[in-house]
């Protein structure tokens, strides 16, 4: 058993997750584990700047660090201001959950007494406390790798679902917004876009998804960035569809506030997919087959979800340009959500 790490009241920790949302999402269980074991303690937390705002208004959270990765890679004066930040704050231990070889080495030059990372690495030399175990082998959810780190703190209450808090004002927003693109509740947000993490649906599924969802009464609307939408607009001209989006309209905050005001959202494996999870929204997620991007590893953690895969046991595909993907049908993805809507009517 690792020995504990005494840590005293008023102690700062820093927690560090700097890669994609749904990475922090699926981080946040283990943040608020460790305020819930340290109030005493301030709990702080270094993101990249994108996927930063989940993080706003979160009780758990006392203060957010912020990177922005293109930066750190490219401008060494600000690799240099980050570390005058990172070492003025003079935290007592850092928690490396997303081990990135820049943001380690600044770790070990400011000095942070206590270094907490994984071990095999080659720059788990900038760490002096060492987790065993490696996530290659996708044997167990994102989350729970996250929560193997507390191994080394005090025993307590282990939060296990990820929560993100939004205000009353927001909502209201999403409310306007959704009501100038004609959409009432009960509604299902399709989002077709991904940042390329894993093999996608075709984006011309998700707009027959679409079509047979309004045939079928159902209120629908699309989301993602200005240039998704500007593809979704393109196949549906094609098909004869007129859509009804917010696409390139929403900050982080706002798609938020919108997923969480739906009653079903449908994505493939994508931080909004994890993000709608959070905010106890129902998720139809469409995912490969390949172990390294597997449900078991990435999948949503809430309790009512659907995952859907190809029912192809092992696929052959080049690396990232999967035609398995192209086998799920619009009929297993549309059966999925109207189930959902079924059992869990107007959330």
């Amino acid at each position: 058993m690792p020995e504990k790490i005494d840590l005293q009241p008023g102690d700062k920790l820093l927690i560090s997750r700097t890669d994609r949302l749904g990475d922090l999402v699926l981080a946040l269980p283990f943040v608020e584990t460790m305020k819930q074991r340290y109030p005493e303690c301030s709990i702080e937390v270094l993101t990249s700047l994108y996927a930063s705002p989940i993080l706003e208004y979160n009780p758990h959270v006392d203060k957010i660090m912020r990177v922005q990765n293109d930066m750190l890679r490219q401008d060494k004066l600000y690799k240099k201001d980050l570390l005058h930040k990172i070492k003025i704050s003079n935290y007592k231990a850092v928690i490396v959950l997303y081990p990135e070889r820049r943001i380690c080495q600044l770790f070990n030059k400011a000095e942070i007494p206590i270094r907490v990372g994984t071990a095999g690495r080659f720059h788990s030399i900038f760490f002096n406390v060492h987790l065993l175990h490696s996530r290659k082998s996708n044997l167990k959810h994102e989350s729970d790798y996250n929560l193997d780190f507390l191994t080394f703190f005090r025993e307590g209450k282990t939060v296990t679902s990820p929560k993100v808090y939004l205000q009353e004002r927001e909502i209201s927003h999403a409310f306007r917004m959704l009501k100038e693109s004609g959409i009432e509740k009960p509604f299902v947000v399709v989002h077709p876009g991904s940042k390329g993490s894993a093999d996608c649906w075709p984006v011309d599924r998700f707009i027959e998804l679409y079509k047979r969802l309004e045939k079928a009464g159902i209120n629908v609307v699309v989301s993602g960035s200005e240039v998704e939408g500007q593809i979704c607009d393109n196949i549906a001209r094609e098909k004869s569809v007129s859509l009804r989006k917010i696409t390139g309209q929403t900050d982080l905050r706002a798609l938020a506030a919108v997923l969480s005001l739906s009653e079903v959202v449908v994505a493939n494996s994508t931080g909004p997919l994890h993000l709608a999870t959070a905010l106890e929204t129902q998720v139809v997620g469409i995912y490969p087959s390949k172990q390294v991007m597997s449900p078991k590893r990435w999948g949503p953690l809430g309790n009512k979800d659907i995952v859907i895969q190809p029912e192809t046991e092992k696929c052959r595909c080049p690396a990232y340009n999967c035609s398995c993907m192209e086998t799920i049908q619009v009929e297993t993805v549309l059966g999925a959500v109207t189930s959902l809507l079924r059992q869990h009517p107007n959330k």
